[in-house]
């Protein structure tokens, strides 16, 4: 008798160990079984991540560009939205943000400036002065 109450508790205990548990989800192996696994972090986690901020320039006005596509003049508002690249086995990074301003008037130079490196979140605001050229080296 006492075995047969042990025998009954093992087969409880190992039914509960095959019932699917909260998070998992199904998955087909390739196989005769079909397997149970857990969601990978990639999956649980959203692809992109959208980002708005105002690009303002001084005098305002300029042509505004950002990851080669054209918002307008300044000062404008822009949403982009950056891609997570990698291998979901190791640590994945954002797409970068690339902001241009071109020049509407003479004395004024292209502005560029890349945003986002490592991850980081773009800025809320992105200023360009528009008459700070490089200084030219000649004769």
């Amino acid at each position: 008798m006492d075995k047969i109450i042990l025998l009954g508790i093992a087969l409880v205990f190992s039914a509960a160990c095959a019932m699917p548990q909260g998070g998992m989800v199904k998955k087909r192996r390739g196989g005769l079984f079909d397997g149970i696994g857990q969601e990978s972090a990639q999956q649980q986690a959203q692809p992109s991540v959208d980002e708005t901020f105002e690009v303002i320039t001084e005098p305002p006005g300029a042509r505004i560009m950002v990851n080669n596509a054209n918002y307008g003049n300044s000062p404008v508002r822009v949403t982009v939205r950056r891609m997570w690249r990698g291998d979901p086995n190791y640590p994945m990074i954002l797409d970068t943000v690339k902001v241009e301003a071109f020049p509407v008037e003479s004395g004024q130079c292209v502005q560029t400036g890349i945003f986002g490196q490592n991850a980081a979140k773009t800025p809320p605001q992105v200023r360009f002065n528009m008459a700070s050229c490089a200084p030219t080296s000649g004769k």
